[in-house]
Formats: structure tokens, sequence, C-alpha cells
């Protein structure tokens, strides 16, 4: 605990440490109280509905906490510069922190928490935006403009909770929040995919086409937007399904063009291949929501638990090994960690297609949460300890 609160210390020397251990306790804690919530096992302790909270919370608690994380860390790797150590990170981390705290029945702790959040987002754009808009550094604009989007959305998010804005808007402006972050999840999968499936399988030949690479970039934020309109315009719902069907369609073109058969016997490869393949078929799913042949929960699961959850988990699970120097293998463990967190998108998935509701949510946590302590007991040490120097 003492190395902890010393800034000096490993954990505060790089982002993806505090963040993506931080995270991972998150997502069993956030899950684990949401789900004894609605069995009625403890009363909830929020000011506002259950639904909104569990899903704030998964969006800009564990999918935000995850993405700052590998930003600040691949940020340095493209600037060549130190974006945010010691200190300046211990600072955002207990932003983050402290936002976790928000809607709970303490108004005056909530106001605090959720004004944290927000400035977390500001100090995020203050430390990523001008390394990232310098010259030589076009390619990486994008990713601060996404931020920024992710920023406005969370303002607006919180007006809804503070009844500035209608409180019933919250949830939709939440759900493009999700948005952004799968958009995260397009931008950091179309970098690092075609490199380590090249770095980790000998004679694989991922490829890029740059058009698709641009038609899907722009097609995201064209995503988000035809989603917002959709809200407010619900006679574009046709129109905004057969759009998640294309570009579903575009994703999963991009997805095999990665040759992802080629990475059954890597497992640490594997596990994000199966994360994009979530965040495709979600697409799909969720266009098919829109004109009435999916249930639309059941296909916003597809793209958090999937698309996202086993995204994120093979990342952190990559990259924690990869820039602490150790081997970039996943042990057994971790393997039982990634069959868990896709056995969860199953049960969340297709139990309630035939009526299994209570199996679902149920079953999904316990996979979700036991993929998750895997994690963390498996990479606690890791993150906190000081750097190896016998990569492999």
């Amino acid at each position: 605990m003492k190395s902890l609160l010393d800034f000096r210390s490993a954990i505060w020397s790089v982002a993806f440490r505090p963040f993506f251990l931080a995270s991972s306790f998150h997502a069993i804690f956030a899950v684990l109280i949401w789900i004894l919530i609605l069995f009625s096992v403890i009363p909830s302790p929020f000011l506002t509905g259950g639904i909104q909270i569990h899903s704030y919370e998964m969006v800009f608690g564990f999918g935000r906490g995850a993405i700052i994380g590998f930003l600040f860390t691949a940020g340095q790797n493209w600037t060549k510069k130190v974006l945010a150590k010691e200190g300046y990170l211990a600072l955002l981390f207990g932003l983050w922190f402290l936002g976790r705290f928000g809607f709970l029945a303490s108004p005056y702790l909530s106001y605090l928490a959720l004004t944290a959040d927000l400035y977390l987002d500001l100090l995020v754009l203050f430390y990523l935006g001008p390394p990232l808009f310098a010259k030589g550094q076009e390619h990486n604009r994008v990713v601060v403009i996404t931020y920024f989007l992710l920023f406005l959305l969370h303002i607006l998010t919180a007006f809804s909770f503070l009844n500035i804005f209608p409180e019933e808007w919250s949830l939709h402006f939440i759900h493009l929040s999700l948005f952004v972050i799968l958009q995260f999840v397009i931008l950091i999968g179309g970098r690092i995919m075609p490199f380590f499936s090249s770095a980790a399988i000998p004679g694989s030949n991922p490829k890029r086409f740059l058009k698709l690479e641009s038609i899907i970039r722009y097609g995201g934020f064209l995503f988000i937007v035809i989603e917002a309109c959709t809200y407010w315009l619900p006679m574009i719902a046709p129109f905004a399904g057969l759009f998640c069907l294309a570009f579903g369609m575009l994703n999963y073109s991009r997805w095999l063009f990665w040759e992802p058969w080629k990475s059954k016997n890597v497992p640490i490869l594997w596990i994000l291949h199966f994360g994009y393949f979530w965040l495709c078929s979600g697409f799909l799913a969720y266009g098919l929501s829109h004109l009435g042949f999916f249930p639309t929960s059941s296909a916003f699961h597809i793209f958090t638990v999937g698309g996202i959850g086993v995204f994120i988990y093979g990342m952190i699970t990559r990259v924690s090994l990869g820039h602490t120097g150790r081997p970039i293998k996943a042990s057994r463990s971790i393997i039982l960690g990634y069959i868990l967190i896709n056995l969860a998108v199953i049960a969340r998935v297709f139990l309630p297609l035939i009526n299994k509701y209570k199996e679902a949510y149920l079953f999904s946590s316990i996979f979700w949460i036991i993929a998750f302590l895997i994690f963390a007991i498996k990479y606690s040490k890791i993150l906190i300890s000081p750097r190896t120097f016998s990569n492999s």
C-alpha cells in the first residue's frame, strides 16, 4: 500500500497500470452490485434508476477507464513523449475513482463525484490534445476528436441526470456514449490487429485497405449521428437499421482481411478477434432490432459484453504483458478467462431469446465476474511491479 502512495512507484509510471487494474476491479464490483440490486438482495443506493446507473458505470467507469489507460500508453509511443505520469497520472486516476461515487443517496457526494468525472475528461483532453494535434500527428487527431465527442455526450448525460434536460434523455445519451466507445474499438482495432497478427503469427499477412479503413472510420461517426437522430425521429428507424446492417458487413469484411483463423493457436490474439467479431455481430443484431426482428436489449449486450468487454479483456491482458517487458503469452488461467467472458456474451444475449431472463442475468454475471477476477489476481502484481527486461 505504501508504494501505491509513492508517486515515483511503478504503478504511476504509465497510464495503463492504474487504469487497467482499476477497470478490472470496477468490472467485478459494478456488475456484482448491479446483479444484487436486480435480484433484490440489496436495496438500490442510487438516486436515479438502476438501469441508468448500470449503463453509465459500464460506459464511463469500465469502458472509459480502460480506454484512457490505452490512449495515454499508446500516445506516448505515437509522440515519443511522456504524456502523464507520477502525480499528474495519480490526479487523473483520482478523479476517475471519485467519479465512481456519483448518484449515491448523498446528493453532495454525488455532485462532487459527477464534477470530478467531467473534470477528468477536460484533463484528458488537456494532456492528449496538444501532442496529438502537433505537426506530424495528423493521423492521430481523430483520437482527440472522438474523445471530445465522448466528453460532450458526458455533459449531456450529466445535464439529464440533473434535470436540466428531461431525465428520460439520460439513457439515450449514455447509449450514444456507448457508441463512441465502440468507435474507439474500431479505431484501436484497425491499428493493433494487423500489427499484432504480423508479430505473433509467422507467415501471417493481414491486409489493410486504405479506402475501406476510411469508410469504416467515418462510417462509425455517421452511425452515431444517425442514432442520435433516430431517438427523436423514429420514422427513420428502418433506414438506421439498413445502415447498421451494411456497416456490420463492412466491419466483417475488414475482420476477415485480418485473417482471424490464423490466430487459433495464439489465445492472446484470438481473444481480440473474438471481441471484434462480437462488434461486427452487434451491428447486424442492432440493425435487425431497428427493423423489429431482434430484441434491442440483446443487441446492446452484444455490443457491451462482447464488442467492448471481450475486446478490452484481450487488450488489457496483452498490453499489460508487452509494456512491462514480459513474454506475450496467455497463461492457462487467463485462457479460462477468455472462455468465460465469451460465455458471458452467449448467456446474456441468447438465453433471453428462449425466455430465460433470470438465468441470463445470473450466468452472464458469474462468467463476467470470474473472468475479471482471474485477471485481477494474475495481473495485480505485474501492474504494480517495475518493468522487467525479458520481453519476447
